[in-house]
């Protein structure tokens, strides 16, 4: 393989890692997509590197051997987060609204951060999204709107992206329903919840 070969290589796995940065700085894709497919194209460049230094026969096989395993966007699909579930939790009465989808988390995991935004919302304080990692691959998505709090398990790391998209069904829902949170009376049963979409896509692909 002719250096020429090998430069190109180098030059097209340069503009992937480019590409990839820019997707992230975005929001496109969670940290831990970021991470995996970053590994695995510094991998890529390093044997790329060491063909640089090889005969013609060795340089094929090591760059052969850098193109081979799974497709990137194989990587990035199986990392992709997919919400699981949803529960919407009540500012006024402090009580769970509704659950979307297949919420299974614990309440004790729970009630100390809700605790944390009902006081931040009392005192007239923003509170954004908070993102944590409640067991193995699976992540919590906390959302504070007016009236209520949505909560949000995934299934792997959600993106940035995928965050703004709660907080934007999250708005929809409280403009939607906001007579009901007004008035004091409210019907979870009787509510509209653009939060289905959402929950029910993300599980259909994971089936």
């Amino acid at each position: 393989m002719s250096d020429d070969k090998i430069q190109v290589f180098k030059t097209t796995l340069q503009q992937k890692i480019q590409k990839l940065i820019t997707e992230f700085a975005e929001g496109a894709i969670s940290r831990e997509q970021f991470h995996a497919i970053y590994e695995r194209y510094t991998g890529q460049m390093a044997l790329a590197d060491l063909a640089g230094f090889t005969n013609q026969n060795s340089a094929e096989a090591i760059i052969s051997m850098a193109q081979d395993g799974p497709p990137t966007i194989a990587v990035k699909e199986s990392m992709m987060a997919k919400a699981i579930g949803m529960a919407i939790y009540d500012h006024r009465t402090g009580t769970l609204l509704e659950t979307l989808g297949a919420f299974d988390v614990p309440p004790d995991k729970l009630a100390p951060i809700l605790n944390d935004f009902t006081l931040m919302i009392e005192n007239h304080k923003r509170q954004e999204r908070e993102v944590r990692k409640f067991a193995a691959r699976k992540w919590l998505v906390f959302a504070a709107g007016r009236f209520t709090t949505v909560v949000t398990l995934f299934y792997n790391e959600p993106s940035e992206a995928q965050g703004r998209e709660i907080a934007r069904l999250h708005h929809d829902f409280e403009q939607a329903n906001q007579p009901a949170f007004i008035s004091g009376k409210v019907d979870a049963g009787k509510l509209a919840y653009p939060f289905l979409v959402f929950v029910q896509q993300k599980v259909q692909k994971k089936g």
